[in-house]
């Protein structure tokens, strides 16, 4: 197949992969930085591969409450800056961090919740990232 724009559509700085989508767009940086305030885990370093990426974070933590967590954090970070490419692309919609990190937040609380053995984490909780999670899974 030969496409003829390869351009990120979300920031327009280079050339579109998973790495730079999910990592190095600025958007997607912007995210991880909101991510990383939330989470109060030092901001993880961009320029590595998704590999290296989770491979960090996981490390930050090593209760497995707060790594479980994370995971849970990680993986729906990834989700909401695809869905955000994509409605980019499709729709011609350019979205807000803000209300990415929202989203992130909301999603992956209702997936620790869900997963968890311990339900009464509150949303408050989990939204302001104040909760101790070792007994949780």
């Amino acid at each position: 197949m030969n496409l003829l724009n390869v351009v990120c559509k979300t920031c327009g700085a280079a050339e579109e992969s998973a790495v730079h989508i999910l990592l190095r767009c600025n958007f997607a940086k912007r995210t991880w930085e909101l991510v990383s305030k939330w989470t109060k885990i030092p901001m993880v370093n961009m320029d590595g591969t998704l590999n290296d990426l989770l491979k960090e974070i996981s490390e930050v933590r090593r209760i497995k409450g707060v790594r479980k967590a994370m995971n849970a954090v990680e993986i729906q970070t990834m989700w909401a800056l695809w869905k955000i490419r994509n409605d980019k692309v499709f729709n011609g919609r350019q979205g807000k961090v803000q209300t990415v990190l929202e989203e992130i937040k909301e999603a992956s609380y209702q997936d620790v919740k869900l997963r968890s053995r311990n339900g009464s984490i509150t949303k408050r909780e989990w939204w302001d990232f104040n909760i101790n999670l070792s007994f949780c899974f």
